[in-house]
């Protein structure tokens, strides 16, 4: 690994953030250990007696179910450290460990986000000046655009690969080798590199490989969106976390695919020196996510173990497997002399590309597209772009 500073990539933003004085003091009492019993004057937290809330309950679909009370509940419900509950973050590192496998030497923490999408948006926020780029695959996931223009960074397009779909490596090659001398390179990278939104591509291993060796020779950090990793009904691929060997990859995932949006929980794993200045972000923003969320959440995990969460995502990615092959059945029965398309191994989007012709109808077609979809609506997304170019509309 090589001997390099991860912060200087910080925007001056993040350099010149000063963390919150209470909620400094407050974080470090929260991480020391149960027994030290520390009363703490920092922060103005009510008094636990006062709370009417004594527990929840929570039933699986499993017919299972289990209860959040006691000391997890008084947790639940009180100001807790803004890197998340410890029980879900243990729970979280040992996910990493064992599945994702990130690669060793370098020393990586992981704080709990409210959704990947709000990961997304502090990285962004921690990295990036007005005036820098930020470079992503086209067609791109919008909300990293819509983030990234709103910080005055200039979006950069790398074209996906025509035949496996996911960023071209030789299109990012060319891309920073012809890079303009009168402009900083860009820092980061962006990818979403399974079950790409909206393309569905998933980027191949040699691709990813590749990919991580431009990062590292031009000296950039990547951005690996991941909330598709659970529903993968294709080949397992190494992530870009365990090709990391020089601490440039920033990863995040989500519990909004394989659990429910609705709790608002993701997770943003990072080299160490980079959590604090995202972590002086979060304090000051919203303190903490949800802890009624992050203790379900742990709750469950405590529940079903890591066995159990691998059970229930093989569970839904065969189900998301049979919307794909309905979807994809239909688009070859009636749409085959109309449109392209990449058949997904992974998570919930086909990207179809229309024909010139359609141009002309395209009003006609969407309407009978989203009566066609309707029944499928709350199983699986299907996504139409419309593109302006040679053989497209």
């Amino acid at each position: 690994m090589k001997e390099w500073s991860v912060t200087k990539f910080l925007s001056r933003v993040a350099l010149g953030r000063e963390p919150s004085p209470i909620r400094a003091i407050s974080n470090y009492l929260l991480s020391l250990p149960p027994e030290k019993e520390v009363l703490s004057l920092a922060a103005g937290n009510p008094a636990p007696s006062t709370f009417p809330i004594s527990s929840i309950s929570v039933r699986l679909t499993s017919g299972h179910s289990f209860e959040v009370d006691g000391a997890a509940m008084s947790e639940a419900l009180q100001y807790n450290r803004t890197l998340g509950q410890t029980s879900l973050t243990d729970f979280w590192t040992q996910f990493i460990n064992q599945e994702i496998r990130p690669c060793p030497g370098t020393d990586r923490s992981t704080i709990v986000t409210t959704g990947a999408e709000f990961g997304s948006y502090l990285a962004l926020n921690a990295l990036l000046d007005p005036g820098d780029s930020v470079l992503v695959s086209q067609p791109a996931y919008p909300p990293v655009t819509v983030k990234s223009k709103a910080l005055g960074v200039s979006v950069v397009s790398v074209a996906e690969d025509p035949l496996v779909g996911g960023m071209c490596p030789a299109q990012l090659e060319h891309c920073l080798s012809s890079w303009p001398s009168d402009k900083p390179k860009p820092k980061l990278v962006v990818v979403c590199p399974t079950g790409s939104n909206p393309s569905g591509a998933n980027i191949p291993e040699k691709h990813r490989r590749q990919i991580y060796e431009i990062v590292c020779s031009h000296d950039l950090l990547l951005m690996e969106d991941d909330p598709y990793f659970f529903i993968n009904y294709g080949p397992s691929l190494p992530s870009f976390l365990e090709l990391d060997t020089e601490g440039r990859v920033i990863r995040l995932d989500s519990l909004s695919k394989v659990l429910c949006p609705g709790l608002r929980v993701g997770f943003l794993t990072a080299p160490s020196p980079l959590i604090p200045y995202i972590e002086r972000h979060y304090s000051i923003a919203i303190i903490n996510t949800s802890n009624v969320s992050q203790a379900i959440a742990a709750a469950y995990f405590a529940e079903v173990g890591l066995d159990g969460l691998k059970s229930h995502s093989q569970h839904i990615s065969q189900f998301y497997r049979h919307q794909r092959d309905i979807i994809v059945s239909a688009l070859d029965k009636h749409m085959s002399d109309l449109g392209s398309w990449i058949v997904p191994e992974v998570g919930m989007n086909t990207f179809l590309l229309m024909l010139r012709w359609f141009r002309d109808h395209i009003s006609d077609f969407l309407h009978l597209l989203s009566t066609f979809c309707c029944r499928f609506s709350n199983k699986y997304l299907f996504q139409v772009m419309s593109l302006h170019g040679n053989g497209t509309i």
